[in-house]
């Protein structure tokens, strides 16, 4: 699984209004979490997702980028 497809899996699950835990990405990708923490570090270095003690959002660019991408 890539980037692209962990941040699908982001934008459609949780997007700007709610937000997805690790718990519910590792049931999504079928990843551990110890897979997906480097990926998730990337896309938040990337500013395309925020990490919150309430689990992983899109920031304001990354949901612009999954627009172009799947909308």
């Amino acid at each position: 699984m890539n980037r692209t497809e962990i941040l699908y899996e982001i934008f459609h699950n949780a997007g700007t209004d709610r937000f997805i835990t690790m718990y519910e990405l590792e049931i999504a990708t079928g990843l551990a979490g110890v897979n997906l923490r480097p990926i998730i570090e990337d896309l938040k270095e990337e500013r395309l997702i925020v990490e919150h003690p309430e689990g992983f959002q899109l920031s304001g660019n990354g949901l612009n980028r999954c627009r172009t991408l799947w909308i």
